[in-house]
């Protein structure tokens, strides 16, 4: 089911000052029915309402209709600042009860109420009467940003509790409590006492417009768990969040290793919320989390809700893996090496203490500035997994720094990393350059370039040769507008400009090679502000000619935004998700924002694609081989871990259609990478909020992310996958091949893909070609090799066959010349 918000009907209000969503079996005919609360604030008195929305089917839809809006007797406040409502059977006579919720804003402190609808009939009459408002004690707050109420028996006495919660709104931050009001008797009057208030941990929101509790025995331990939810008003559109914590006791008690992050709500797309709420039920013994809100927008109000998964299901949301092992180094720069292993490499990883170090780069101390891992080799001991090159020294004796350098595959497996660090405060880029052998898996150096660069850009030209591009010179002052172009034939460097006039390219600048040779520069870049549109390079000229690329959204949130070539690259799309302000201190949220361009066209324009179900920056974005693209980590704000995201998400081309998958275990941020395994899986490592302070890599710094985990696509959950029995590893453009697959019949499309080289969310490396199908059956598929080397520049490639149901095989390798 994609994510998407229903509209409640006929909702008149036109200002509301609290709102709630309940789910209940109303005539026991074994299908859910919706009600939903609303509190009207009018001239006088406020009012509330609530209706009732009959048979939900297994979407969470409401099939049955909708039933006219009811009043709730009595309500008193001429201020809300939250109401909520629940349904239980309190009296065991098979008719449930209605619990209304409110807060109530007197002149001085606030306090919060609620009252019994007894003996709800099928359509949600109050038969039995109305109970007078019970005070909830001990209430403390002067100013509310909305509560909410659920009823769950958390002791199982057959009893049921009352659970309250409420977001205070003192001066400073806000704060979120719950507290247990115990052993409810058949007129709501809690019997066994209250426990104290109860605070929510990691509370990040300074103004919230909405708030929701839920209880459920998630995963079936027999226990229950808290599930609380807010609606942040943050500067711009708001967001909404929910945490889950674990093993709720009585008393309110949840221990703090038991409450998880924060989530995201997609699709959030209202910029003022007058209430919310969540509302958790079962459907088809799978367990349903609806979220609610109030949108507020210049006119009448509207009521939507979103219906999310929380069971596990890999076939629809893949799944995660942590792995039991560390990265060896932080992974601010990883690249998947023609030999399936992947190769981690950081230098002083962002750490001035580790770079002033005398051990800096010390093997016999473990710390390394790059490690190889094999993902084919299981852990264990006699299992090495993980192989230290040896430390890469200068002329001074001090280790090859390659953080925040720039890094591009040769035409024979080579990785070339050229630029990186050689000063910290300011940052100083330097000159070196150096290749990486995966045969040998050793570095050695290359041909410097003409003056040092500190966040670069390389990619590999159809020829095979690598430009590099901008990035700090030497001196730390300069942006260095200098076009170089290796050429490891030669072991030289050759340098370009650009035309006068033109500003140059921003550090870490998204670019791609074109079928026609040129170079496309997406918008998207490194923490930089300099103005600069979209642009097609023209390298065939010096000065180097640019021609601009109009109409890309929010232009100025593209900080760490991710950009690819969308499969396949015949097609030449390209794609930029997401992405921040520039500047740690701007704490604005990241954009939602995604645009695609079709570079074939005489006069290539941005257009607006399907937006990002949950906005981020720090995000990797890496194409799979069914032609998808697979969004992981990031964060709504610059470095901010309690706001990142952990839940996944993939993109459908051919639909414009996003689809959130499961939540990964680890946050990652800033200096974080992803690339994709020749098995189709996706490894993703590193991330630091900040500057780390240590030395050695383990025990890891706080602040340096050394845990690895890999994520499984769901396209590995839905049944076998095709095979290929053999093919040839060389090569040439143009030629026709054959590929041996028992499956030959049943593919639909066979792919080559780049293998990935990232930092500083962009890689550079990735791309999908697919190749002609001249003939497939009888266990041969005969296929066409592109003629254009700028299409798929020389080197090696993961050749995947992917059949009819999107299912891809285990690749295998070919190398291209």
């Amino acid at each position: 089911m994609a994510n998407e918000f229903i509209n409640i009907p006929d909702w008149i209000s036109f200002e509301n000052q609290g709102a709630g969503i309940a789910v209940s079996d109303l005539d026991n005919n074994g299908q859910q029915d919706l009600i939903v609360l609303r509190v009207d604030n009018p001239q006088g008195k406020n009012q509330a309402f609530y209706k009732v929305g009959k048979n939900l089917n297994p979407d969470g839809k409401v099939t049955g209709g909708w039933g006219n809006w009811i009043q709730i007797p009595d309500w008193f406040s001429w201020e809300n600042q939250g109401a909520d409502l629940a349904v239980a059977d309190l009296d065991g006579d098979n008719q449930p009860e209605l619990i209304v919720f409110m807060i109530d804003n007197p002149p001085g402190k606030n306090q919060g109420y609620y009252k019994i609808g007894k003996k709800l009939d099928a359509n949600g009459n109050v038969t039995g009467g109305w109970s007078d408002w019970i005070q909830i004690p001990d209430w403390f707050s002067f100013e509310n940003q909305d509560g909410s109420i659920a009823i769950a028996d958390l002791d199982k006495d057959g009893r049921p509790e009352l659970i309250v919660f409420m977001i205070d709104n003192p001066d400073g931050i806000n704060q979120a409590f719950y507290r247990i009001g115990k052993s409810l008797d058949a007129n709501g009057n809690v019997t066994g006492g209250w426990s104290e208030w109860k605070q929510v941990p990691e509370w990040f929101s300074w103004e919230n417009q909405g708030a929701g509790v839920a209880v459920a025995d998630l995963e079936n331990r027999g226990v229950l768990d808290l599930i609380i939810f807010q609606i942040d008003n943050a500067v711009g559109q708001n967001q909404a969040f929910y945490k889950i914590g674990e093993n709720l006791s009585i008393d309110g008690v949840i221990a703090e290793e038991n409450w998880g992050h924060w989530l995201g709500v997609p699709n959030w797309f209202s910029w003022e919320n007058q209430g919310g709420g969540i509302a958790l039920t079962q459907i088809n013994g799978k367990h349903k989390l609806f979220t609610f809100m109030v949108d507020n927008p210049p006119n009448q109000n509207a009521g939507f809700y979103e219906v999310l998964d929380l069971d596990d299901d890999p076939v629809r949301e893949g799944k995660w893996e942590l792995l039991p092992f560390h990265s060896g180094v932080l992974a601010v720069h990883t690249a998947l090496l023609p030999t399936g292993k992947v190769l981690f490499f950081a230098g002083s990883g962002s750490s001035a203490t580790r770079f002033a170090s005398p051990d800096f780069g010390n093997e016999a101390k473990g710390i390394f500035t790059s490690v190889v891992w094999d993902p084919s080799v299981p852990p264990g001991p006699g299992n090495p997994n993980f192989f230290h090159p040896k430390t890469l020294r200068d002329g001074t004796g001090r280790p090859f720094d390659f953080f925040c350098g720039g890094d591009s595959f040769l035409p024979d497996g080579r990785l070339l990393s050229a630029g990186g660090t050689i000063g910290y405060n300011k940052f100083k880029g330097r000159a070196d350059a150096t290749v990486f052998d995966p045969n040998t898996e050793q570095w050695s150096f290359v041909k410097k370039m003409a003056h040092g660069r500190w966040y670069p850009t390389l990619i590999t030209l159809g020829d095979g040769r690598i430009l590099a591009t901008t990035g700090l010179d030497e001196t730390g002052n300069n942006h260095n507008q200098a076009l170089e172009i290796y050429s490891a034939t030669t072991n030289t460097w050759q340098q370009l400009h650009f035309q006068e006039g033109f500003p140059g390219l921003p550090f870490y600048a998204h670019l791609f090679l074109l079928a026609d040779g040129r170079v496309f520069f997406s918008g998207g870049r490194m923490d930089d502000a300099l103005q600069v549109e979209p642009s097609i390079i023209n390298l065939t000229k010096n000065p180097v000619q640019t021609k601009p690329v109009p109409d890309l959204l929010d232009p100025v949130f593209r900080n760490q935004s991710a950009s690819v070539i969308l499969p396949p690259a015949q097609d030449q799309k390209v794609m930029i998700i997401g992405g921040g302000p520039v500047g740690k201190p701007d704490k604005r949220d990241a954009t939602d924002k995604v645009s695609i361009v079709d570079l074939k066209a005489a006069n290539p324009t941005y257009v607006e694609a399907a937006p990002l179900l949950l906005p981020r920056l720090h995000l990797n974005a890496v194409l799979l081989p069914d032609h998808t693209v697979f969004v992981t980590g990031g964060s709504l704000k610059q470095e901010d871990e309690p706001l990142a995201r952990l839940q996944a998400e993939i993109y459908d081309p051919a639909t414009d259609t996003w689809h959130l998958m499961a939540a990964a275990t680890v946050p990652r941020l800033y200096h974080s990478t992803a690339v994709l395994l020749p098995d189709g899986r996706v490894v993703a490592a590193g991330g630091n909020p900040d500057g780390g302070k240590s030395v050695t890599w383990e025990p890891p710094d706080p602040e340096e992310e050394m845990r690895l985990e890999v994520f499984s696509p769901p396209y590995l959950f839905k049944g076998s996958r095709p095979v290929i029995n053999q093919a040839p590893t060389e090569w040439k453009y143009g030629q026709t091949l054959t590929i041996q697959s028992p499956q030959a019949g049943n593919i639909r499309w066979v792919s080559i893909v780049k293998n990935g080289v990232t930092t500083h969310a962009f890689d550079n490396g990735q791309r999908l070609v697919d190749l002609d199908i001249v003939s497939q059956g009888a266990g041969s598929i005969q296929v066409v090799v592109t003629q254009n080397p700028n299409l798929a520049p020389p080197g090696w490639y993961m050749l995947f066959l992917i059949d009819t149901n999107g299912v891809p095989s285990i690749a295998t390798w070919i190398h291209l010349t």
